[in-house]
This record gives C-alpha cells, structure tokens and sequence, in this order.
C-alpha cells in the first residue's frame, strides 16, 4: 500500500465547512486529510500525526484557535497554518500574521484562494524538508524561477539552488527569516535577496546588532524623543521606522544581550516598540530577517539566548552551506573577484594558472568566500605581467598551514640533476609528480597538469601498455 505521506489537518468546529473543505482538498488530488471538529482534540493530532499544513478555523468553544496557533508554532515552527474565519477583522488578521500564521482567509473562502494557498504552503514545507536533507549526492536542482534575484550570488553549487527556491518560496511570507552560517558565506546577499523577493515596498535597512548595549540598540533601531538623555536636543526615528514596510536585516543576531531581546521580541509579537523616552508606543509593519555564525541552540540552552524569540525567528530557517561543502563554487568565484579586481584598478584580468586553481580546490577557507575574495585581490594588486603571480597566493597558503599542497616555484620547477631529459621523459615525470602530490587522485591532478582528465586517463593507459 502506497504511503500517503504527510496529512493535512483540518480543524473547524463546523462539520459542514469540514466537509466542504474536504471536498475541496479532494478534488485537487489533496487524498491524505485529517478532520477534528473538536479543539480540543487539534494539539495531540498535531502532536502524533505527520502532518504537512493546518487548516484552522479562529473561533471555536473550548480552545480558541489563537491558542492552537500558538502552540503550533512555538512547538512546530515550520508547519504552516493557514487561518480560515468568518470574522474579517483586521485586527484578528493582524494578530494571526503576528503570531506566525502562514496566511489568513475569511470565510466564505473561494475553492480556487484555497487550494492555491494549501499547494503553496505545501511547496514552501517540501523546500524546507529538501533543504534539511539535502546533500552533495548529485540531486539535480531546477533552479530558481527569477535567477535575477539571485545575480549577487556567484554560485554553481546544486545546494545554493535549492536555497535560491525557497527564498523564491517564503519571499512574500511575513514571517521572519533566520540565516545561518559561517561567517564570509554570504548571509546578507541572501537576506537582501529574501528582500526582493518579497516585493515589499519599503527599504532593505541591515544593521548589525552585535556590539551593541541595549541603551545603543534601542538608540539605533528604535530611536528617540527629544530630552530622552542628555545632549538628545531633537527627536530622531530609528532604522526600524526607516524600514517600515520593507526588511529589517539584523545581523550577528546570536550576540544580541538578553535585555535587548526582549524588545525585539516584542516587535515581532506585536508589531510595537517604545522609542528612547517614550511611554506611547509606536507600531510598525516590517519583516525581520536575522543572520548568525554561532549555535543558538548552544546559546539557549545555557541561558544567553531566549527560547520564545529564537522560535519567532525560526519561522523559515536557511543555512548556508560553507565554501569548502561546494568546491565546484571555488574557480567561477575565483575568476569572478580576479575580473572584479582588475576592473577597478582599469587593468586587464591576469591569466590564472592551473596550479593555483588546482592549490586552491584543495584549500579548507575558514574564511569562505571573503577569504577567496581577498586572496583573489591581493594577487591581483601585486601582479606585474599578464599572469596571476603563483608565489604571492603560495605565500599566503604557507602562512595558513598549506605548504605541503603549495606547488615549487617556478624556478625550481625545471630544475634537473644529471642529463638532461628527453621530451618522454619529462612528460612521465610531470605526470607522475602530480599524481604524487594529489594522492592519485586523477581529478586533481590534470587540474595541475592544465589538461582534461580524460587526456590524463589515457596518457595513463597508454603508459601502462608500454611498461607491459
């Protein structure tokens, strides 16, 4: 029997708008649902069901579906729950949106609306599981559907594909975004690209919180009314006013000090802040996209980060793989920034040699894409000829523990004891040199050669034969 996976689970304590839901769901091959016309029964199903998506009717007796929702997303942040109420209030749609509903739908709602909503929500939770499990395993990825979005990002790598289809996916959610990932790997192109995405009106405003008091972080983003402290001889609004109906991008989030975090829980629960003096408090609409290096589960669990403020941020969670998880990343960036460098300096990009390319797909980057950046532009200010100098990058590769991967230098390259060799000779030295210094790896080694590794592969076999 074929597993149905994941259900969706419908409840409305109405057995009619149940049954027309159901019906509705059926019609567009939605097979596997769940109905509860009883509240109180909704927390256990999601507790003991696999479940994809929550259809949830907003008033009911006995447990309303404001707690329901709750409990939902401060237990199950990424299921999505879709709010479906004959109350059109906005205060109600507000409220919901504000706790983490994925979208709201005032009843009568069109059959069409509906499964449109339900296929989105089940897209967005089928990126995520993709996301999770994803692995360098040769998974195709399609791609995104508007690659414009994504032209900061200089990638090759199938894993920041599938990143780029989620962020295609939650963009016009108004939920928060946390990005996680080393530090260098790009976080704030991808929350910028989450911005636009989003197709909010307002601006991307970034600030990085990390640093920061609380006296200056509540300076910084939520400003202050005249007289607040001394020297504040004017009002002055803050960079979440200034980002009203856009993306607040708060980086190094993990950093933030406790008392700070309460207030930015307080924005994402209530869309409200209290500037600097002020006892009225101001409301805002803006969505929160979050970015760290360090692990909040580790900061939770020794009490330097909030549990309820790291679930409201958690609503879409994206990690970015670091650079030495998508090698096939290192030579489209590494020609990129030797473009980029010369450009700015009015000069014509220098040829890079194979051994660097081949020194540098081995090489682990702590500092991941920032790091490449740098070398790239450091070789490329102190080149003279037409070449990308191998000693400068060789230089730097020494100093971060790469000496036995660095290749000789140039001088000592063709440098022979004895007779000198014949053409034969020379070309089953270089061969078998390469091969040395890439653990046989063939791969490798024809990077270092600057020949493809199917002319090393039969250079191979065809020594073989004659040493038969």
């Amino acid at each position: 029997m074929k597993n149905p996976g994941p259900a969706i689970l419908v409840v409305d304590d109405d057995p009619v708008a149940v049954e027309l839901i159901q019906v509705a769901l059926h019609a567009h091959g939605m097979d596997n649902v769940v109905l509860c016309t009883d509240s109180r029964n909704a927390t256990s199903l999601v507790e003991t069901t696999p479940l994809a998506a929550v259809l949830l009717d907003l008033f009911m007796p006995e447990v309303s579906g404001f707690e329901i929702l709750e409990y939902i997303v401060q237990n199950q942040p990424d299921l999505p729950v879709i709010v479906l109420t004959s109350n059109d209030s906005i205060d109600a749609a507000v409220r919901c949106m504000r706790i983490g509903a994925f979208d709201f739908m005032v009843k009568p709602v069109d059959r069409n609306r509906l499964v449109s909503a339900v296929n989105h929500a089940l897209r967005v939770r089928d990126l995520e599981d993709r996301l999770t499990l994803f692995t360098t395993d040769g998974t195709e990825v399609s791609g995104p559907r508007r690659p414009e979005l994504f032209e900061a990002i200089i990638t090759r790598s199938p894993r920041m594909e599938a990143i780029f289809q989620y962020v295609e996916a939650i963009g016009p959610s108004p939920r928060a975004v946390l990005i996680t990932g080393e530090s260098g790997t790009g976080k704030e192109l991808l929350a910028r690209a989450i911005h636009d995405a989003s197709v909010r009106s307002g601006q991307f405003v970034p600030v990085n919180v990390a640093g920061l008091d609380d006296v200056m972080f509540s300076d910084t983003l939520f400003g202050h009314t005249r007289g607040a402290f001394t020297g504040a001889d004017r009002s002055r609004s803050g960079l979440v006013e200034k980002a009203s109906q856009g993306t607040l991008f708060l980086d190094e989030i993990g950093d933030l000090e406790l008392s700070s975090q309460v207030k930015l829980l307080r924005l994402l629960q209530e869309g409200e802040f209290y500037p600097l003096g002020s006892d009225e408090p101001s409301r805002v609409n803006l969505r929160v996209v979050a970015a760290t290096n360090v692990d909040l589960t580790a900061r939770q669990k020794s009490g330097a980060f909030r549990r309820d403020l790291y679930y409201r941020l958690v609503s879409h969670l994206i990690n970015v793989p670091p650079l030495r998880e998508r090698p096939e990343d290192i030579p489209v960036l590494l020609d990129h920034f030797v473009e980029e460098t010369a450009r700015s300096m009015n000069r014509e990009p220098p040829v890079i040699p194979p051994d660097i390319r081949a020194v540098l797909q081995e090489y682990e980057f702590p500092g991941n894409v920032r790091e490449l950046q740098a070398i790239a532009a450091d070789a490329v200010s102190q080149a003279q000829g037409r070449t990308l100098p191998t000693d400068v990058v060789r230089r730097y590769l020494r100093l971060h523990g790469m000496e036995d991967m660095v290749p000789p230098s140039e001088t000592a390259r063709f440098t022979w004891n004895g007779s000198f060799p014949t053409l034969q000779e020379a070309e089953d030295f270089l061969i078998m040199d390469a091969l040395e210094r890439c653990d046989g790896n063939q791969t490798a080694a024809a990077r270092l050669l600057g020949v493809a590794q199917s002319t090393l592969s039969r250079r191979l076999r065809k020594q073989s034969m004659q040493d038969a």
